[in-house]
């Protein structure tokens, strides 16, 4: 299962797009973020793992990836557990596309 994101634009009445979220400046280094452990955890959510499957991997305690989760939400400004997976997944690409 693949998954496409793209940047939040809305749209005005002249036809041109705007930024919604223009505080946010894209793209976020996510090391200067998020420790080396959280953005392993948040990549292999972006992967579609489940918390279980990344505490076996790694060999860490189920509870272990979920404060590792949790603090990556509140380091990355984000909403929920989604709108954080959306975030390192979004940066991620854009700096893959860039190294290319």
């Amino acid at each position: 299962m693949t998954a496409h994101f793209a940047m939040d634009t809305a749209s005005s009445n002249n036809g041109r797009s705007n930024q919604v979220a223009s505080n946010i400046r894209w793209p976020l280094n996510l090391t200067e973020l998020i420790t080396p452990r959280q953005l392993e955890i948040m990549l292999l959510l972006c992967e579609g793992r489940v918390n279980k499957q990344i505490a076996y991997e790694l060999n860490v305690t189920t509870a272990t990836v979920k404060a590792h989760i949790r603090n990556a939400i509140s380091r990355l400004g984000a909403k929920n557990r989604v709108n954080a997976v959306a975030i390192v997944a979004a940066n991620s690409a854009i700096f893959r596309n860039m190294a290319h």
